[in-house]
């Protein structure tokens, strides 16, 4: 970015398109579903509505393999600096061996956890609260320590690590409950 004082405004950006574009869909999939609203709302499309249904998956199936070969990159460049691969060839046997493992061991992990989301659900529900509430909080309280207005800061330092505790429990009960309840 050629100027980082824009950073945030990129962000706040970012964020109101996005609000923009999921919560209508949210409120028409509420008011037109109801209580029959699965939790992914592509399995509510049935019927005259296929084309739809099989166009936004399409999508969703392009927007995953464009983000995965983005999100993975950084991992698989590590590992072929920790093997030492030479940085100024493009095409080498190392980095082609690194990358075919890196997309192995995806797929492998893919076809051996056939409900991955339900693992996911216990791993954010057990580590998102402890990064948004609870860490950022210990770290400001020791950091603002000096702080004329600390007494104030540390009610609300407290007061978000007792949600992130119970939002974090919360999370983690119900996702144990239901992957104990898909293997039954």
């Amino acid at each position: 970015m050629k100027n980082p004082r824009n950073f945030p405004g990129s962000i706040l950006i970012a964020f109101v398109i996005k609000l923009v574009l999921y919560i209508p869909l949210g409120v028409v999939g509420m008011l037109f579903f109801g209580d029959m609203l699965h939790a992914n709302i592509l399995n509510n499309i049935s019927g005259d509505l296929q084309a739809i249904n099989v166009s936004v998956l399409l999508l969703v199936a392009v927007q995953a393999i464009m983000s995965a070969t983005i999100l993975g990159n950084p991992v698989v460049v590590m590992i072929e600096g920790a093997v030492n691969t030479p940085p100024d060839r493009l095409i080498s046997w190392k980095r082609v061996l690194v990358r075919f493992c890196s997309v192995l061991g995806v797929v492998i992990i893919c076809e051996a956890i056939p409900r991955f989301d339900l693992i996911m659900a216990l791993i954010g529900g057990t580590t998102i609260n402890t990064a948004v509430f609870i860490l950022p909080c210990l770290f400001h309280m020791k950091l603002a320590k000096n702080d004329q207005w600390h007494k104030m800061k540390i009610s609300f330092d407290i007061m978000a690590i007792i949600f992130g505790v119970v939002a974090g429990c919360v999370c983690t009960y119900a996702s144990i409950a239901h992957i104990v309840e898909a293997y039954q």
